[in-house]
């Protein structure tokens, strides 16, 4: 089937009984819909508020950019593109957080490896996330392979990127990595390996952090 044939089934389709409601926020609405018997994730602009609906449609816009991007990149969900009314479509992943299978993956050294080669692929294709120290921007499918979904505050650099914007790239790579760790090392970083210590470097704002909570 055609894309275009495919995004004018599931604009049809939405705002029916096939189409799932998954979550509500104040920026999206994320639907589940099957169609020929593969499913979708509908990512929707929440439009309720005058005040923001101009912001989660750019949002939603924004995201697209970046799945055409990360375009055949294994690990991210594939695109199909933007429906009449701007909703994402997206394929659906049959997984679970990895805030779900964070204890089940304690140790487990080759999804940690799949990770962090797909962040470094990532950035290579120009993207950095930004927000992956949120276990829930995570997905684990079934044969425990690592997903990455939401890039709401992830940033696009290309030649014509600035070098304002390179060196706001370049921080933002940085934590990605400082994420991976995190999460590998479950927050005892003092037993990093030294193979991965040249991952791990953390930004002024999270030593700061970390030294205020020690204190309460």
């Amino acid at each position: 089937m055609e894309r275009k044939d495919l995004l004018k089934i599931i604009s049809d389709k939405l705002g029916t009984s096939a189409s799932i409601p998954l979550f509500e926020g104040n920026q999206g609405r994320l639907f589940k819909l099957k169609t020929d018997e593969q499913a979708y994730l509908i990512k929707s602009a929440n439009q309720d508020h005058w005040w923001s609906k101009s912001i989660n449609r750019w949002s939603i816009r924004h995201e697209y950019k970046i799945y055409e991007k990360l375009e055949n990149l294994d690990g991210i969900p594939k695109c199909y593109g933007l429906t009449k009314d701007g909703s994402l479509v997206l394929e659906y992943i049959d997984g679970e957080s990895y805030r779900s299978k964070q204890f089940e993956l304690d140790g487990n050294d080759q999804f940690f490896d799949s990770l962090l080669e797909l962040i470094k692929s990532m950035h290579d294709k120009g993207i950095a996330h930004g927000d992956l120290k949120r276990k829930d921007n995570l997905l684990v499918d079934k044969n425990l392979n690592p997903y990455l979904i939401d890039f709401g505050t992830a940033l696009i650099k290309n030649n014509q990127s600035g070098v304002f914007k390179k060196i706001i790239f370049n921080f933002i790579q940085k934590t990605d990595l400082n994420a991976w760790v995190k999460h590998k090392y479950k927050r005892s970083y003092d037993k990093i390996s030294d193979k991965d210590t040249g991952y791990y470097s953390p930004t002024f704002v999270e030593k700061f952090y970390r030294k205020f909570i020690k204190r309460i």
